[in-house]
């Protein structure tokens, strides 16, 4: 059984804590690490992700005692995406290393109670996705949460029914009134965002010289 008492984020002067505007929960949701608010920024952006709960709390047998283990996230897939729900612990590379016979252990205890609930453990790290990438969505994610301009939907989706071509090209093609050039040019991030375009998110930092695609 999973059970989700209020988290209580209290100052750290280690690491950064704050809360997080999570469209996919329809709330805010509080994080204690820089990681951990990576972390919940990729299931912004994960389609199967139905949507998740920060400090799930399930009972493990540990260390020859029966404990309460708090964990960072409780995962919620769609249905048709044929994952199981998931408990993640949200950890970084150098800790889990520092500790490894604990954790190990620990782990081991965890997964053992989640198969038993029918859903899957798993260990988030700073190495599962490369920084580019959490930088890039964390630009994204401000034209979920703020609204994003959509007054040049149609004509930018129009340029790109051919080719690939770069956002200062559409930009430049659409408009060459400089004012207006930042309002096509958060357009493209707004569609970027939603996923009805598409980039490289994972090799370079997004701007303006980046190609643009359409979704397929």
């Amino acid at each position: 059984m999973i059970s989700f008492p209020q988290r209580q984020i209290k100052k750290n002067y280690r690491s950064i804590t704050g809360h997080f505007p999570s469209i996919k929960n329809n709330r805010s949701v509080a994080y204690e690490s820089k990681l951990e608010k990576a972390f919940f920024l990729t299931l912004e952006f994960d389609d199967t992700v139905e949507s998740y709960q920060e400090q799930p709390q399930i009972t493990i047998d540990f260390q020859n005692r029966t404990k309460t283990y708090s964990a960072d996230c409780y995962v919620q897939y769609n249905a048709n995406s044929k994952k199981k729900n998931t408990l993640v612990e949200v950890k970084y590379t150098q800790e889990l290393a520092k500790k490894k016979e604990y954790f190990d252990e620990k782990f081991q205890a965890i997964e053992k109670a989640c198969a038993d609930m029918t859903i899957d453990f798993n260990v988030f790290t700073e190495e599962v996705y490369p920084q580019v990438y959490i930088e890039n969505i964390d630009f994204l994610y401000r034209y979920k949460t703020h609204g994003r301009e959509n007054s040049y939907d149609n004509e930018i989706l129009s340029l790109l029914e051919k080719e690939k071509i770069t956002a200062s090209d559409i930009a430049k093609t659409i408009t060459g009134d400089p004012k207006e050039l930042i309002v096509v040019a958060n357009a493209i991030w707004g569609l970027v965002s939603v996923g009805h375009l598409t980039t490289d998110l994972h090799s370079a930092k997004v701007n303006m010289n980046s190609f643009i695609g359409l979704a397929s």
